[in-house]
């Protein structure tokens, strides 16, 4: 898969996001940003087998790599702020504060060409830390 490939899935996946989070605010009006929380929370839990242990938050941008085959982009994160948890009601808690404090839910794409950065919240086992950690190349 080409980076641009790859760009062009990113931005598709954020698509996917809003419109998640979209319809969750539909059918559930008073509790989306709990239900939200509770599904990231629990995908973390499926996918690394643990339970979370820090909220992350990292401001991402995306960069141009290079203009091989009418160029591509990568995405860029830098760490905002580590939060570290202790419970799963804590978690969820915490985590829609942040959801609130950095307007997750009201982000443009960045793909939009008027969108230099966006924010994104997530459940880890690790301290936020910049990424990817060397600028990736074209094969």
């Amino acid at each position: 898969m080409t980076m641009n490939e790859m760009h062009k899935n990113a931005v598709e996946e954020k698509r996917i996001v809003m419109s998640y989070i979209s319809a969750l605010k539909k059918f559930y009006p008073n509790t989306y940003k709990a239900r939200y929380a509770i599904g990231a929370y629990n995908q973390h839990k499926y996918w690394q087998h643990e339970d979370p242990t820090v909220i992350t938050i990292h401001e991402t941008m995306l960069k141009y790599g290079g203009p091989e085959e009418g160029g591509w982009w990568y995405q860029q994160g830098e760490p905002v702020l580590s939060h570290c948890i202790f419970s799963k009601k804590q978690a969820i808690q915490t985590y829609i504060q942040y959801f609130e404090e950095y307007e997750i839910e009201g982000q443009p794409s960045l793909g939009d060409s008027t969108t230099y950065s966006n924010y994104e919240l997530m459940f880890s086992n690790a301290l936020a830390c910049a990424y990817p950690e060397t600028k990736p190349h074209y094969c």
